[in-house]
This record gives structure tokens, sequence and C-alpha cells, in this order.
């Protein structure tokens, strides 16, 4: 009977072992499961975390290069603008030095004389700034014209500040001398070299 007894508890003794070890088992596969998982959810979420930096970074790289580019354009742009409005008042100043009324005077006794060479009639009307229009009328009245057959009509504008506008009465015939038509010739000619110019 103490046999049974003895052969009972080894048996008990063995089945708790035997079940205390498959716990232990299966409480060591959980946590292995369980720490692989969150190993792995980590990993994940590191690796979007390094994605999202690695793209917000390009981003940032992307959008600080458009800036430095439009932030170039727009000083190139700037300077271009200057540049022509200094061009602009350049050539307007050297041709309110070089329009003298001895010049104008040339020039209109050039056109008169071929414009009388095909027809006799006709008056010359000239278009002159209030400043120059008394030296004008001097040099006309010393002989300027003196081999024209029509007397030249002379109206003051204050839109002209030097050079002259010529005109046939009773013709559509114009020709600008002033200095804003002379001024935007030459800036045209010169303008888009001095834009070639500064982009390089």
């Amino acid at each position: 009977m103490a046999e049974d007894i003895q052969g009972l508890l080894n048996r008990i003794q063995s089945d708790g072992i035997e079940k205390a070890e498959a716990e232990k088992k299966r409480i060591l596969d959980d946590a292995k499961q369980q720490a692989a998982e969150i190993l792995a959810k980590a990993k994940a979420e590191a690796e979007a975390i390094m994605k999202n930096a690695s793209e917000e970074a390009v981003i940032s790289e992307n959008k600080g290069k458009a800036a430095v580019k439009q932030a170039a354009r727009d000083v190139i742009l700037s300077l271009q603008t200057e540049l022509q409005k200094r061009l602009d008042t350049i050539v307007r100043d050297g041709l309110g030095q070089a329009l003298t009324p001895e010049i104008m005077g040339q020039i209109i006794i050039k056109m008169a004389e071929k414009y009388f060479a095909q027809d006799d009639n006709g008056t010359i009307e000239l278009l002159l700034s209030p400043a120059d229009a008394a030296a004008m009328e001097a040099g006309l009245k010393a002989g300027l014209l003196a081999n024209l057959k029509a007397k030249p009509e002379i109206q003051l504008s204050s839109n002209i500040a030097s050079g002259l506008k010529i005109g046939i009465k009773g013709s559509d015939l114009l020709f600008d001398f002033s200095d804003d038509a002379l001024t935007e010739v030459i800036c045209s000619y010169a303008g888009p070299k001095l834009a070639a110019a500064i982009k390089g």
C-alpha cells in the first residue's frame, strides 16, 4: 500500500513537472513571439520614420534649390531693369547733348533737299522743344534754309525734351528725331546685347 501511495505521488509529481515544463515552454514561446512582433513593429516604425525624414529632406532641399533659382532670376531681372533704365538715361542725356540746333538744322536741310528735289510743293513743319526753339529760329534766320523753296513752320511741343519731328504740311510724311524715338531705337538695339551680356 505504501508503494502504491509512493507510485501515485511519483506520478503526480511527474505530471506536475511535465505540466510546469509545458507551461514554461508555452510562456517562453509566447514571450519570444511577442518580442519578435515588438521588434518587427519597432523596425518597421524606424524604417518609416527614416523614409519620411529622407523624403522631407529631399523636398526641403528641392524647395531650397527652387527658392535660390527664383531669387537668382529675380536678381537678374531686377538688374536688367535697372541697367535698362540707366541705359535709357545715358542715351537720352547723350542725345540731348548731341542734338544741337546746328545738327538739327543739318538734318532739316538734307531731308528738305531730298523731298523738294522730287516735289516743289509743300511746307516743312517742325516740332521742337521750347528749349531748342529760340536757337533753331536764329539758325533759320541766319540762312540755314536759304536754299529751300519753302519756309519751315515751327511748332513747340512740351513732349519733346530734345531733338525734333519733321513733316510736310498736308501729307502723312513725318520723321521722328525726338529724344524719345531715338532713345527707343538705340535701346532696342543695345538692350538685347546688354541682356545677353548679363546672362553671360
